[in-house]
């Protein structure tokens, strides 16, 4: 194995390997609660949309659905595919572009933890191109990101997200304008801070007078 990758455990599944690059972006506690978020029946289809490692392909497989992973960086997928074969699990790996991808079939849910930083200053994005692909919008925005989720999910399908809470009017906008609301919302919080650091959203194409939106917190 590459001396620049060092394998990794996921939280509360300590016997699951993650194999990550010290040079490309690595799961934090984003992946892990959009991990334990998602419901996954046994063999739905489900593709995480910028798998890069493989972690959110972990907790799909755990639950037993079959998983796709779809991934502009070819290096990123080289990891993924160590962190699946310590693993002793399968999946199909797409190096594509999902602003442009179309499946020959519809996916039964649809999980991404996205570039969430809008590009306002070139300047200011990360030195690391592998990095800057993981965390600004230089080659999915928000935008592509949900009219791609539309073109690639079932009409009974179900989407799951990480995001941040100050980006959550765009976000739903976003979903909206693809015919996609949001019906679950948990505003996460770290017991240090005031303001909630992240957001879970899980959204369908089917409209719900109630929404259940709920509060998380971390330590």
């Amino acid at each position: 194995m590459d001396n620049k990758i060092r394998v990794d455990y996921l939280k509360n599944h300590p016997d699951y390997k993650v194999c990550q690059h010290q040079d490309m972006y690595h799961f934090n506690t984003d992946t892990c609660l959009l991990g334990e978020f998602i419901k996954v029946k046994k063999d739905d289809k489900v593709l995480d949309v910028g798998t890069n490692n493989g972690a959110l392909l972990l907790y799909v497989l755990h639950q037993g659905g079959k998983a796709y992973g779809i991934e502009i960086n070819k290096q990123a997928l080289e990891v993924c595919k160590l962190t699946l074969k310590e693993n002793n699990f399968e999946a199909v790996l797409i190096n594509e572009d999902f602003s442009s991808y179309q499946s020959d079939f519809l996916f039964d849910v649809i999980v991404s933890n996205p570039p969430y930083f809008e590009i306002t200053d070139p300047k200011q994005t990360n030195d690391n191109p592998n990095k800057k692909i993981a965390r600004h919008e230089s080659t999915l925005t928000l935008s592509n990101l949900c009219k791609s989720i539309k073109n690639n999910l079932k009409k009974t399908g179900k989407v799951y997200l990480v995001y941040r809470p100050n980006r959550l009017k765009d976000l739903n906008q976003s979903l909206n304008d693809n015919d996609l609301y949001i019906n679950k919302l948990v505003y996460v919080y770290n017991k240090a801070k005031k303001d909630p650091i992240s957001i879970l959203v899980k959204a369908t194409f089917r409209k719900t007078k109630k929404n259940i939106v709920s509060n998380q917190f971390i330590d």
